[in-house]
């Protein structure tokens, strides 16, 4: 990725990069972002301004395709809890200041843009994905972080999210009603 200069190529690397976490087994999933994370963490610094691009493209290709490999487990809660674990623990660290800023602020700017992609039926536990980020907005490590930490939590897609959430509540405590109601014998019908 260091030596891919021109803007084509950078694009395909960065995809092919994010892809090899598709066919991963489950058991390999956190682990092998783990080790992608912990590298960004600690290069973080070292990457000059001429290059930043081509990592923060990387970066954004791992969030969408770590959410795409989610999604295709139908959004295995323990799964997506070890997920959202891991990225509590490493970018979206609250209490590690060797973390840079720079990586939790480009984290916070494309969480919701990725999930947005990836999500387009709305069926995300909500309130899960965004833990690390209320966390962070909580007992982040600086008045800035935590400032855009709340910029990302009240985003206006995540609006979309919450009607969603509340619309299958009420629909899912409908259906159990009416079930309930008819019993076993199913529905007889209108009285005359």
């Amino acid at each position: 990725m260091w030596h891919s200069d021109r803007p084509l190529p950078q694009q395909r690397l960065a995809s092919t990069l994010a892809s090899l976490v598709l066919p991963l087994p489950k058991k390999l999933f956190i682990p092998f972002l783990r080790g992608f994370w912990t590298t960004m963490a600690r290069e973080w610094t070292s990457i000059d301004v001429l290059r930043l691009d081509k990592f923060l493209r990387l970066i954004r290709r791992y969030i969408n395709a770590s959410f795409t490999y989610i999604s295709n487990q139908k959004w295995d809660p323990e799964l997506l809890a070890n997920y959202v674990a891991l990225i509590g623990a490493i970018p979206l660290t609250t209490s590690d200041r060797k973390i840079p800023d720079g990586l939790r602020y480009h984290v916070l700017d494309v969480w919701v843009d990725e999930l947005d992609e990836v999500d387009k039926d709305r069926v995300v536990p909500l309130e899960e994905v965004m833990k690390p980020v209320s966390s962070l907005k909580k007992k982040g490590v600086g008045k800035k972080v935590r400032e855009r930490a709340d910029e990302t939590l009240n985003d206006v897609r995540l609006q979309d999210w919450r009607a969603s959430e509340s619309l299958a509540r009420v629909t899912d405590k409908d259906n159990h009603m009416s079930q309930g109601e008819a019993g076993e014998e199913g529905w007889g019908g209108f009285e005359e």
